[in-house]
């Protein structure tokens, strides 16, 4: 919510009488926020529909790809909500195995190169999370 601070204040507690959660949203960063909604929901389709492609590459029927793709997406998705998005990160990066994180990208790069730039910027991110938790002395298999 953004607004008038006594119009807030009632419009506040009308909505805390019903459940509903509100936050006040700073005008400046009302972009950002808008943003953050399509990180959590549009663009994790993207990168699905990217895995779903990757897997249709080595050969894996769509419909099989989902099936496979499932318990991992709902995993993730359970352990970020249960756990934080440091404490829920699997993988080869979380690992600190560097080597195959990087073959994976060139595999990936080999096979589609706007793929490939995805991989590798992700990667990075990952690394940053995974370096999260090793500042706070937690490793993760």
């Amino acid at each position: 919510m953004e607004g008038d601070k006594n119009a807030l204040d009632i419009l506040g507690q009308a909505f805390a009488a019903i459940g509903a959660l509100t936050v006040e949203i700073d005008p400046e960063f009302k972009g950002v926020y808008h943003a953050a909604a399509v990180f959590a929901s549009n663009y994790l389709v993207t990168v699905l529909d990217v895995a779903l492609q990757a897997y249709e590459r080595a050969g894996i029927p769509g419909d099989v790809a989902l099936r496979l793709m499932e318990p991992l997406t709902r995993g993730a998705i359970d352990n970020v909500f249960s756990l934080g998005t440091t404490d829920a990160l699997t993988g080869p990066i979380a690992r600190g195995d560097i080597a195959t994180a990087v073959r994976q990208y060139r595999v990936v790069r080999a096979w589609d190169e706007r793929f490939g730039k995805l991989y590798k910027q992700l990667a990075k991110l990952t690394s940053e999370i995974a370096a999260r938790r090793t500042a706070i002395g937690k490793t993760k298999p």
